[in-house]
Order: C-alpha cells, then structure tokens, then sequence
C-alpha cells in the first residue's frame, strides 16, 4: 500500500475557484448598493436644489402680483387679469379672477344731515400662480384685494 503524504515544498498558498466567486459576489453587491444610496441622495438633493430655486423668488413674485393686480384693475374693469414673466431662472405665470367687488359702505355726515357714499371700489381677486423651475412645477392659489379711487 502506497502513502501519499505532502511535501513542505508543495503547500497551496491560493484562493480556490470558489473562494474567488464569493468573494466576487460579495464585493459587486456592496458596490451596487453604496453606487444606489448614492444615487438615491443624489436624486434627493435635485429635488430639493429645485424646491429652493421656487421658494426664494416666491416673495418677491408675490410682491409683484400685489402690485400689477394693483395698477390692471385700476386701469380697466375687466374680470380677469393674467401675466406672464421670469424671475431668477424661475418662469411664472399668473391669471387672476374676480370674486366680488363692492363699495365702501355709506356714511351719515351729521352737519349736512346727508348719506355719502364711499368713493372707494374693493375688489376681491382670486390668484393662480404657476412657477417652474428646471422640470418642477409648483401651483398656488391666494386671494389679492384692490381698490379704486372714483
């Protein structure tokens, strides 16, 4: 009977096939998923750059639909009034309606004895707003007021 027996010479010092594959798979899995938790933050703060682009020019829009819707209903008695303009790479519109519009409520002038009627015109306008910044569209809708001097 023949016995095998290892030479100190002849010792493996390698990785078998197997040993390899695992290994393999085990590193291509956590690449992919650090590679899509990335991904994922990263799409996450797109969004959010996008968000912020709007809501830092929405006060001064804001301000400026104030004023228009100011000096359009001053100068025609139309029911509805719209715009369209850009403001730091921000592209809105806006198209107000007419609610309501009434006077000023009468008073009673105690020396002259006479009802006198208000001079002032209010008008209720409801707003839709639309901004869009890069791919995102963002819509609000408020109440505006102005008034009239006859």
């Amino acid at each position: 009977m023949m016995k095998f027996t290892r030479s100190p010479l002849k010792l493996n010092h390698g990785f078998t096939l197997i040993e390899v594959l695992v290994a393999s798979v085990i590193l291509f899995s956590v690449i992919a998923t650090v590679s899509m938790v990335y991904r994922g933050a990263f799409i996450s703060s797109e969004q959010a750059n996008k968000q912020v682009n709007i809501i830092k020019v929405l006060p001064s829009v804001l301000a400026t639909i104030k004023q228009q819707v100011q000096q359009q209903s001053n100068l025609s008695n139309d029911t509805e009034l719209q715009y369209n303009s850009q403001a730091l790479n921000v592209v809105y519109s806006w198209k107000a309606t007419l609610i309501q519009s009434k006077s000023a409520p009468a008073q009673f002038e105690m020396e002259s004895g006479k009802v006198i009627t208000g001079t002032k015109k209010y008008k209720l306008w409801l707003v839709k707003l639309t901004l869009l910044s890069k791919g995102l569209t963002k819509e609000y809708e408020f109440n505006e007021m102005s008034w009239k001097y006859d």
